[in-house]
């Protein structure tokens, strides 16, 4: 565990993709100071693989194309822009990328993926462009993606896109249905960002005098774990004790980071599954699911939802450990499902089991774990699986209380995974507070009132 000293901003540097005519490519291995630049990209499939980090992205000069950004790609400016494109079409799933323009683009199709937590911070300008629409999709259910080469989706519902000169913004009201504003002010002109990666380029020549091993350094920032003093740490603390004190609505946000002293392992830490999975390696030193009990966290998380200091709890942990520290049914969503629960898939019963539901699941897709609800019907595991669905009642318990929080406190997570990455920063659009509680740096620590550096059993024997 280090120390946290002074962050170094990273030298942006430009990744030029070009000159492609009827390909396909699908990009990784991508670095948080990258400004994706793609020109004349034509008739091609161009894939972003799924966690991926990057700064921007930008589309100039393409014909006929197809762009996927896949689940848990992060932009660190949450921004994409299109200059001169025509009928190419440019899909995020699960991806936040707030700030959208557009230039002199025909024919050009944005496809989203229906979720309204993302969808309602998305702001589209448009500069002279006909004929364009927005999409709201799905993906196809049951897809790997490592087995094709675009993501096929299904259209939910399209907007038409006003044409011809002049500025417009569009944007989703409530996460559901489009605004379309015309704009007098000026708005970034194509010349601005032209000359802006002009100047990129030409800033990529610092790159040659920086050695393999200050750059990985560099890029370990995003990795490591760190620590503050408690000198540091305890004036943070009781500012959150604070909040929490005078909030009306008080959410908690968990993730992986909060069961680790359970020895459960984490997904992006420095020895996280997919960090050690990347290098081939594997962890050992951990527990299964059934073995690990709730942390000194997961019981103070409880004390406080009994005393109503906290009124909901969202979880994208499957490890149950949340329901068995005693935070009831109807304070918590869990959002990818709990490995010890199981639901009637007719008269959706609940059974909260003692053991892990998953041992026994026949496969993988039809969630089928052999057993059956007193009134016949078949009993299913609940995670969720990439391509499926938030379970209905959890996704919307989770928007209703982040829309009304004024609080809310993130525990333990890396904030990569969306949806559920982009519902704590809704107590902002309130007037609220945002405290961000991990060891690593996270997308969002830009936006919070307090970044919080600590692990997460002593942050909450603290407050």
């Amino acid at each position: 565990m280090e120390k946290l000293g002074k962050r170094v901003d990273i030298p942006l540097r430009l990744i030029k993709i070009e000159n492609i005519e009827k390909g396909s490519r699908k990009v990784r291995d991508t670095k948080s100071n990258h400004v994706l630049f793609f020109e004349n990209v034509n008739d091609t499939e161009m894939v972003i693989q799924m966690n991926q980090k990057f700064h921007k992205l930008v589309i100039v000069n393409c014909t006929g194309s197809h762009f996927q950004v896949l689940d848990s790609a992060v932009l660190s400016t949450k921004t994409m822009e299109v200059f001169n494109c025509k009928n190419c079409t440019f899909m995020f799933d699960e991806v936040d990328v707030r700030v959208q323009r557009f230039y002199n683009c025909t024919g050009c199709k944005v496809q989203m993926g229906d979720s309204e937590t993302l969808i309602e911070n998305f702001e589209f300008f448009w500069s002279n462009c006909t004929n364009n629409e927005i999409q709201r999709t799905h993906i196809q259910f049951g897809v790997d993606p490592n087995k094709v080469n675009l993501l096929p989706v299904e259209v939910v519902k399209s907007f038409i896109v006003p044409g011809g000169p002049g500025n417009f913004k569009c944007y989703f009201e409530g996460g559901k249905e489009i605004k379309i504003l015309p704009i007098e002010e000026k708005i970034r002109s194509a010349e601005d960002l032209l000359e802006e990666l002009k100047t990129l380029e030409k800033g990529n020549e610092v790159f040659k005098d920086i050695k393999t091993e200050q750059l990985g350094e560099w890029y370990d920032q995003e990795l490591n774990e760190y620590e503050e003093d408690d000198e540091t740490l305890i004036p943070k603390v009781k500012s959150v004790a604070n909040a929490i004190n005078n909030g009306k609505c008080v959410v908690f946000y968990t993730g992986a980071g909060i069961s680790t002293s359970a020895k459960l392992p984490d997904y992006r830490g420095p020895k996280g599954v997919w960090t050690l999975r990347s290098k081939g390696g594997n962890r050992k030193d951990t527990v299964e699911l059934s073995q690990a009990l709730p942390t000194y966290a997961h019981y103070a998380i409880a004390e406080l939802v009994k005393k109503n200091k906290i009124q909901f709890v969202t979880s994208t942990n499957l490890d149950g450990l949340h329901r068995r520290s005693g935070v009831p049914e109807d304070k918590i969503a869990e959002l990818h499902g709990n490995c010890y629960r199981e639901v009637c898939g007719v008269c959706k019963k609940e059974y909260l089991r003692a053991f892990d539901v998953l041992l026994d699941r026949l496969d993988r897709w039809s969630h089928l774990t052999g057993r059956k609800c007193s009134c016949g019907g078949n009993l299913k595991d609940t995670i969720v699986h990439f391509t499926e669905n938030m379970p209905q009642r959890e996704w919307e318990l989770s928007i209703k209380y982040a829309r009304q929080s004024d609080v809310a406190v993130v525990l333990g997570t890396s904030m990569n995974v969306q949806p559920a990455a982009s519902l704590p920063d809704k107590c902002l659009k309130n007037g609220g507070k945002l405290f961000i509680v991990n060891l690593q740096h996270t997308p969002y620590d830009d936006l919070s009132t307090e970044k919080i550096y600590s692990k997460t059993d002593k942050f909450m024997q603290l407050l």
